[in-house]
């Protein structure tokens, strides 16, 4: 690592300090006839020693020279327009794929390190604007575990100076929509929403370059660790989307057409298995499904003889599944669901992340089970195994959709304190890093 930063932080930029010697001298030739040949024995001496040193730093790949010949039959301007020439289709490009994979071979920086060669960048780097921009959000996302609130200031900032065109090739995935930063109004969590305790820092992330990313979210995310419950929480979200499923209710069954979803067999397997461990524990069959997803498991648990209700935020989705899967479908936040049923059984897979009152979500289910009734979480762990093996790279830090993260250590006592006991725990097979609980109610 320290040869890199020794490169990133000083190597390469002075390579970059002598090219702009070298043009310095080519402009001085061009405009001084009398001290023409003396630029031009400068600018040859300068151009044999960057392309020395970049044989020297990347000794494996082909080189050609650049013809030096060439200068003693250019007079006046012809040596500034050779100099760029060589600049802009050699040595630049030679440079710039030098520092972007010395970049992208650390996978975090200091955040002294990250200021010292963002700075470079913006002010000395010789590069297009757009090249600079996205040697910024290279370094903004490695130093997003190590920096955190730095990465995320510098990634916002850059995305929201692009033009839009430069939005399309940057994030091909976007489509048809530009980030507009300061369109759609955002809520600061101040506090933690899980225990409401005070935060920190912890980690950024560039929720942009996911498939699922929407502009009315921030392109980078910043999530905060609570000094008190450990969990994590977005210290930004968007405003409006918290208010969807106010008021629920029911979508019916609507098919204009025969509708089909394509599945296979082995995510319905997983999803039989789940039930039949559920079923180890309660013999119960009526099933509250919260969050719809693909309706997989709906479907399962319809062919296994399940009385199934099913309650979903998105509308669009949960009118999907009514239609899907011929069954009404409760379109709302789960949070504002009256509690006049009980249910023996509740699944709530990967909807925990979602919830901006993610305690409450777990109330609402106790009270909504039968006692000794199962409820079956699945969430992602920010501390699981998959997660420490991929630190930073974890996609689970991007996921624009999501508000809160927990721990094994950080959920279990929230559970407990609610009124849960937890029966099994494992890790997920159908998501990196999620973990999986069954638990009853006391």
């Amino acid at each position: 690592m320290a040869d890199n930063l020794e490169q990133l932080t000083h190597t390469i930029p002075d390579i970059f300090e002598l090219i702009r010697t070298i043009q310095e001298a080519a402009k001085h030739g061009a405009s001084h006839p009398n001290a023409e040949e003396a630029m031009k024995n400068d600018v040859v001496i300068g151009i044999t020693a960057v392309e020395t040193a970049i044989q020297k730093i990347n000794p494996d790949e082909a080189f050609e020279p650049v013809e030096l010949k060439k200068l003693s039959r250019l007079h006046g301007n012809q040596i500034l327009e050779f100099v760029n020439s060589w600049l802009s289709e050699t040595a630049g490009p030679k440079l710039l794929k030098i520092y972007f994979n010395l970049l992208t071979n650390e996978a975090q920086y200091s955040e002294e390190t990250a200021k010292a060669v963002s700075k470079w960048v913006q002010e000395k780097m010789l590069a297009s604007v757009p090249t600079k921009r996205m040697a910024l959000l290279e370094i903004g996302q490695r130093c997003a575990a190590w920096a955190p609130e730095y990465s995320w200031k510098l990634m916002n900032q850059v995305v929201s100076v692009m033009p839009p065109e430069e939005q399309k090739k940057r994030f091909p995935h976007w489509k048809k929509f530009v980030s507009q930063p300061g369109s759609y109004p955002q809520r600061e969590f101040e506090t933690c929403p899980i225990c409401g305790g005070a935060g920190y820092p912890f980690h950024a992330s560039l929720a942009a370059r996911m498939s699922n990313y929407d502009p009315m979210f921030l392109p980078a995310k910043l999530w905060m660790k609570c000094k008190t419950c450990s969990n994590l929480y977005s210290r930004y979200f968007p405003a409006d989307f918290l208010k969807l499923g106010a008021e629920p209710k029911v979508l019916q069954p609507t098919p204009k057409h025969m509708l089909i979803r394509q599945s296979d067999s082995t995510s319905l397997n997983t999803w039989c298995n789940i039930l039949q461990k559920i079923s180890i524990y309660t013999s119960g069959k009526s099933l509250l499904e919260v969050g719809v997803g693909q309706g997989f498991l709906i479907a399962v648990a319809q062919e296994l003889g399940y009385d199934v209700a099913a309650v979903e935020l998105i509308e669009s989705d949960a009118q999907e599944t009514a239609d899907l899967l011929d069954l009404p479908v409760i379109c709302g936040d789960f949070l504002n669901l009256k509690e006049e049923c009980q249910f023996d059984i509740i699944t709530m897979g990967d909807v925990l992340e979602h919830l901006q009152r993610p305690a409450e979500g777990l109330k609402k289910a106790h009270a909504l089970l039968r006692n000794g009734g199962i409820l079956w979480l699945s969430t992602p762990n920010y501390e699981s195994s998959f997660t420490h093996m991929m630190k930073a790279f974890d996609p689970m830090w991007c996921e624009p959709y999501h508000i809160t993260y927990f721990s094994r250590r950080g959920l279990i006592p929230i559970l407990e304190k609610i009124g849960f006991e937890l029966l099994e725990y494992q890790v997920s097979n159908r998501y990196n890093g999620s973990m999986e609980m069954i638990l009853r109610k006391k």
